[in-house]
């Protein structure tokens, strides 16, 4: 495999009071990752894979009593495509879904389904946040658990040696009122189709299908109209203007060809138009959003991670061959004054519609800054049977562009992302394709005056993300 850190936009191509006894040794240093979650499979919970997934509770201990902390389960399963597309067994642009079978989150609200298994098996994922680690326990187990039966999650932070901290698994007793959410919300996902319930609704042929779906974090807003179209983000981390600074996240084979884009996606082209939900669902630590379907890409996939300061977005790219592609966020006319820096030019410019010469490079982070807050964005992609060529940042501030905008509005107030000028093969397992690309992306949404490194340290927070060490508790 082949794996490189570039531009940010690669990640879109069309592509985180219990029973006290005495106390532990406190961490060395506190964790200083208060956006980053720790995500574990099942598989590396041995002691609870297998059993049931609703009785798993989380804790930290706070040096003197048990604390609870909020645990999410997703559940996860090898899934055919032609189910996802409600059992359909045809193909779309001569790309057959039924032949493509995939590991993806599943949903009862979709045609994906459940888990087979509704046991927390070894793929399914726990999550918490690791914000929410405490100090080290030296025994016992919080009222309400089973004894014996605590797992200690030793949590690291690479960035910074010595800071470190913990949180416990247990088995809830029976007749316990303890649940694994612990009561918390850090994510509010309202999705809603205009048209309805999805399954009996949705147009999986034709469309569009209209949505007015918000995902509502601590530090930001973030708007759906439909399936791919993303049109707009407002920061709400404290001391931000909280206007809507996201005209659309756009993805085009390139500037000013409009024959391919997000909204082609999600729109009729040549009488038909295909696409789906694998799964939409909101937990107590986080909210998943994953769809498919781009147009001759019916398999292409992406799957959206919401949690309360951060944003992943991991596209799957399954399609024919393709001549080029980019991907970029081009913002709204309410992002003036806000400042753009890159890698490739930390001093920055500022975004107000007049056009800038900016350095050519290859940047592993972004960011946008000013009264209206903070985002940085980290991406990196992951290639295997081709070696990328073409690849480097894309970047235009013009309220008058020449080239043609294709979605959205008119202007290209601060435009960024990636651009890779380059032959693509075909990455669609269902046409024989065996080149893979998959592209990731990550924003932080956070208070205005950020830096250039405040957006390094991002970056270097999504390179080396918390590490974990399991063992049985004292």
């Amino acid at each position: 495999m082949r794996t490189r850190l570039v531009g940010t936009g690669l990640a879109v191509l069309v592509g985180v009071a219990g029973l006290a006894v005495s106390a532990g040794p406190a961490a060395a240093a506190p964790l200083a990752r208060p956006a980053d979650p720790v995500v574990l499979t099942g598989a590396a919970l041995p002691t609870f894979v297998n059993g049931s997934k609703t009785t798993i509770v989380g804790f930290r201990w706070t040096g003197s009593a048990w604390a609870k902390v909020p645990i999410q389960i997703d559940e996860r399963a090898v899934v055919n495509f032609g189910k996802i597309y409600k059992n359909y067994l045809g193909s779309f642009y001569g790309s057959t879904p039924s032949l493509v079978n995939q590991l993806v989150y599943t949903s009862g609200n979709t045609w994906t389904g459940n888990d087979p298994n509704p046991s927390f098996d070894a793929d399914d994922e726990l999550v918490f946040m690791g914000r929410d680690a405490g100090a080290q326990s030296v025994g016992g187990n919080p009222t309400g658990t089973v004894a014996g039966s605590g797992v200690e999650i030793k949590v690291t932070d690479p960035l910074a040696p010595g800071a470190q901290g913990f949180v416990y698994l247990f088995r809830k007793a029976a007749g316990s009122t303890l649940t694994p959410g612990a009561g918390a919300h850090y994510v509010k996902y309202a999705f809603k189709l205009l048209s309805g319930a999805y399954k009996t609704t949705y147009q999986l042929t034709s469309g569009p299908n209209p949505e007015n779906s918000l995902v509502t974090g601590a530090t930001y807003r973030h708007h759906f109209s439909d399936r791919w179209a993303s049109d707009n983000i407002e920061i709400t981390a404290p001391g931000a203007s909280g206007v809507d600074i996201l005209d659309r996240h756009k993805a085009l084979f390139a500037p000013g060809v409009c024959g391919r884009s997000e909204d082609t996606f999600d729109m009729p082209i040549a009488g038909s138009v295909e696409g789906a939900f694998v799964t939409t669902k909101v937990g107590p630590v986080r909210a998943i959003r994953s769809i498919v379907g781009a147009n001759s890409g019916p398999n292409t996939q992406r799957t959206y991670f919401f949690y309360d300061r951060r944003e992943d977005i991991v596209t799957n790219l399954r399609v024919h061959q393709i001549p080029s592609i980019m991907d970029f966020m081009d913002y709204s006319p309410a992002a003036s004054g806000m400042t753009y820096r890159s890698e490739a030019n930390p001093t920055g410019v500022t975004i107000d519609g007049n056009p800038d010469a900016l350095a050519p490079g290859l940047s592993s982070w972004e960011q946008v800054t000013g009264a209206q807050g903070t985002i940085d964005l980290v991406g990196y992609v992951q290639t295997t049977g081709f070696t990328p060529t073409g690849v480097g940042d894309y970047f235009n501030d013009d309220s008058t562009p020449a080239d043609a905008q294709c979605t959205g509005d008119a202007f290209a107030y601060g435009s960024s992302g990636f651009y890779f000028n380059g032959t693509i093969p075909n990455t669609d397992p269902a046409t024989g394709g065996t080149a893979s690309l998959t592209g990731t992306r990550v924003l932080y949404f956070e208070s205005p005056g950020a830096t250039a490194a405040d957006a390094t340290a991002r970056r270097n927070q999504v390179v080396f993300p918390l590490g974990t060490q399991v063992a049985p508790a004292p």
